[in-house]
Order: C-alpha cells, then sequence, then structure tokens
C-alpha cells in the first residue's frame, strides 16, 4: 500500500508539473512560477522543477534570480544536467571561464554525448588561452552534434587560430551549409578567402553577410577594402578587437621570431633624442608590450592602454606597466594627467582619418611634449590615405603633415623603414616623431 500511495503520489506531482511546464511554454508565466514554487514546497530537490524555475526566470531576464536555482539543481547527487548546461552559460557570461570548464567537465562525466556542452566547453577553453583542449572539444562537439552549425563554425575559427587555414575553410563551409542564413560562417570564410587573395569569393560571402545583417561593420569594411572605393575612417573597433584577441597567445611568437618585427625598436632609436627621466609616458595601442621595456628606466609613470583584452592580459604579466586599461583611442580621451610622451607602434594603420586620434594626442601632450608613431607610407598624393585588402590603411607624408599641423604639431624627425613583412614582402612606411609647440 505504501509504495502504492507513493506511485499515486509520484504520477499526481507529474500531472501537476506537466501542467505548469505548458503553462511556461504558452507564456503564463505568472501561473508557471507560483505552480513550480508549489512543487517545490513538496519536493526541494527535484532537479527539473528547479532548471525549469531557473529558465523561467531566464525568460523573464532575471539571470541573477536564475543562478542560484540552477546552482541548487546542479550541486544536487546525481545533478540535473539541464541546469548544468544552463548554469555554466551563465558563468560564460560572467566571464568566469574557470567555472563553467569545471561544471561542464562534470556534466560530461556524467553524460558525455551532450554536443553543445562540448561546444561551450571549447568555447571556455579558448577564453582561458587553452588552444588546443579547445580544438580537442570543438572537435567532439561535431561528432556529437553533426547538425550543429555553430561547433563547426567555433572548430573553423579553431582551426584558422592555428594556421590550419585548408580545414578551417572546410569547416565554415560545413556550418553554412547547415545553416546557410548564419553570417558567423559566412563572415569568418569571407576574410580567410581574403588572406588567401581569393577577393572575388571574399566578397560573395561579405555580400552575404551584409544581405543578413546589413548594419554588420565588419563585413562592410572588408568590402570596401577589396573594392577601393571611398573607405571608412577606420576599421570597427570590434573587428581590430577580434584580430587581437584571436592573437594574443602567439603574438610575439609570430612577429618577432616569424616576421623578423622591429618597429618598436626602431621607433624608440628615433624618439631616444626626446626622452628624459620621470616622464608621463602613454603607449597607445600597447598590445602585449613590446618595446615597453625601452622606455620603462625613462618612465615616472608608464600607462598602456588597448582595445584587446587579451592583449591587455600578456601585458600585465611583463609587470611594467603602472597602469592598464581597455580603450578605444576614438573615444573620449579622460586621463587624469598629461603626458611628456605618447607614442604607439603599428596602430595608426587601423585608422584612415587620423583626425580625432592626433586632436586628442595633442590635447593630453604637455607643451614640448612628443608624439611618435609609425604609419604604413602612400606615395600616390592623389589621395590622403587608402585602405588596402590587407585590412590596413596608408597614408601620405603630406597628409600626416597637415593633420599635425592642425594640432599644433610639428615633425621633428621622419624616417623611411619597413615596418614588418606581409606574405614575405617588407612593407614600407614611416616612422614620425612630432612635438607640441
Amino acid at each position: 500500500m505504501k509504495n502504492e500511495t507513493g506511485d499515486l503520489h509520484s504520477e499526481d506531482l507529474q500531472r501537476r508539473f506537466t501542467t505548469y511546464f505548458t503553462a511556461h511554454r504558452n507564456g503564463r508565466l505568472e501561473e508557471a512560477e507560483a505552480g513550480y514554487e508549489k512543487l517545490l514546497k513538496e519536493q526541494p530537490d527535484w532537479g527539473r522543477v528547479l532548471s525549469a524555475l531557473g529558465n523561467l526566470y531566464l525568460d523573464q531576464g532575471l539571470p541573477e534570480k536564475a543562478k542560484p536555482v540552477f546552482e541548487k539543481a546542479a550541486g544536487l547527487n546525481p545533478p540535473d544536467l539541464s541546469a548544468c548546461y544552463n548554469l555554466g552559460r551563465l558563468l560564460q557570461m560572467d566571464a568566469d571561464h574557470a567555472g563553467a570548464i569545471d561544471l561542464y567537465k562534470r556534466m560530461l562525466e556524467a553524460q558525455p554525448a551532450i554536443g553543445p556542452a562540448w561546444n561551450n566547453l571549447g568555447v571556455a577553453y579558448r577564453e582561458t588561452g587553452q588552444q588546443d583542449k579547445a580544438m580537442e572539444s570543438f572537435l567532439t562537439a561535431v561528432r556529437f552534434a553533426p547538425d550543429m552549425a555553430e561547433a563547426w563554425n567555433n572548430l573553423g575559427v579553431a582551426q584558422d587560430e592555428q594556421d590550419l587555414a585548408d580545414k578551417a575553410m572546410a569547416s565554415y563551409k560545413k556550418a553554412i551549409e547547415i545553416k546557410p542564413a548564419y553570417a558567423s560562417p559566412h563572415l569568418n570564410l569571407g576574410i580567410l578567402l581574403q588572406k588567401k587573395k581569393q577577393f572575388q569569393a571574399a566578397e560573395t560571402h561579405y555580400t552575404e553577410v551584409l544581405r543578413l545583417q546589413p548594419d554588420n561593420e565588419i563585413a562592410n569594411f572588408m568590402r570596401h577594402s577589396i573594392k577601393g572605393d571611398k573607405p571608412p575612417d577606420a576599421a570597427p573597433v570590434e573587428h581590430v578587437r577580434s584580430i587581437f584577441d584571436q592573437c594574443a597567445e602567439n603574438f610575439e611568437t609570430i612577429l618577432v621570431e616569424d616576421l623578423a618585427y622591429k618597429t618598436p625598436e626602431r621607433l624608440f632609436d628615433l624618439v631616444r633624442p626626446c626622452l628624459t627621466e620621470k616622464m608621463r609616458i602613454l603607449d597607445l595601442g600597447c598590445g602585449t608590450g613590446l618595446g615597453a621595456a625601452l622606455y620603462r628606466p625613462f618612465a615616472a609613470h608608464l600607462t598602456g592602454v588597448d582595445v584587446s583584452a587579451k592583449m591587455l592580459e600578456k601585458a600585465l604579466k611583463k609587470n611594467i606597466y603602472d597602469r592598464l586599461e581597455m580603450f578605444d583611442v576614438l573615444k573620449e580621451w579622460t586621463f587624469p594627467e598629461k603626458f611628456h610622451l605618447i607614442y604607439s607602434s603599428d596602430v595608426f594603420v587601423y585608422f584612415g582619418n587620423l583626425d580625432r586620434i592626433i586632436s586628442s594626442a595633442s590635447a593630453y601632450l604637455v607643451s614640448g611634449g612628443t608624439l611618435a608613431f609609425s604609419v604604413e607610407e602612400l606615395q600616390d598624393d592623389a589621395t590622403d590615405y587608402k585602405l588596402y585588402p590587407s585590412g590596413r590603411y596608408a597614408h601620405t607624408q603630406a597628409y600626416i603633415d597637415a593633420c599635425l599641423s592642425r594640432h599644433g604639431l610639428r615633425i621633428k624627425e621622419i624616417r623611411r623603414t619597413d615596418i614588418r613583412t606581409q606574405s614575405g614582402t617588407p612593407v614600407k612606411g614611416l616612422l614620425i616623431v612630432a612635438v607640441k609647440a
């Protein structure tokens, strides 16, 4: 009789849960919430109901209420796997990628065939710089969820980051095959094709992105870089951030060891006669801090700013700067003090119209202060600057001179040099040192 009564009670709970879940699914959220709470008073550790209640809070735009509910369900023995999955997503939204990794690993130990969880685990590994584990996770994701376009796209990004271009291209194409109206793999494939100088094919994918997302600034920018028509004033900040976030892990190895990148040292040599002790110095677009150690002996205070959080993480580990912050140079500058020196290596190439940057720099230089930077040189004087298919701008010396003069700066030193190599070919540029009158 006891078992029969228990079975009847269980059937009643299940029936009521179905009723409340149906109300939830049909948008009657207050009715569903009240029902879930009644069930939990009777069965506080019912994982399925806890998970449903957490999802209801998410549907109401209340992640702060959903999180403790998911935490309780995920802490049950056995844990509710749906709650684990959603809690992992919330942790990732809060940038707690390490916490998400632990949660997904526990979840996948219990049920290893959940493709979306492997995909999310891969994203968490990528965010924490564990590229090999990210790749392994995405490969596992597409094995268990072969029709998940997002996992194929993420796999393509991981392969792209490790210079596995042909495999990345195949992964992007698979994502598009599964989900033709998915803009992200179209954009990623377009950028990859553009790197391979397959410009017409790349433009086709950018056009498709803009059909799906007419306001997509990156696709619009990259298409302009191919077409060579009137370019935007600057590369979209999200595009620049994405470039450097993706390459942060291997940035110095690629530039210094593979490409023999010397611009920071050459710019320092040009600036050196202007340096004195106890200067306030701003490294504009500091990246991982290449060259910062050269300026440190002259700095009473050395500030580094960059648009890429992952570059800043690398710079922080060097313990060279007094202050580091994420910063968009086109936004209003709000530093507490003016600087004696502002220097910037290979940053102005992502901006065509330099007026706003030079205006801001001039405003934050003390009288007699120095601005030093590099640009790619445009020798065709028919236009002030030009956007190339590399996604970078080149500027004429006349335009630079006029822009500096407009904002109270005069060129003190200028030097022509190779500022980097691209596809094995040296890129001609200018190193400029200007002084505020």
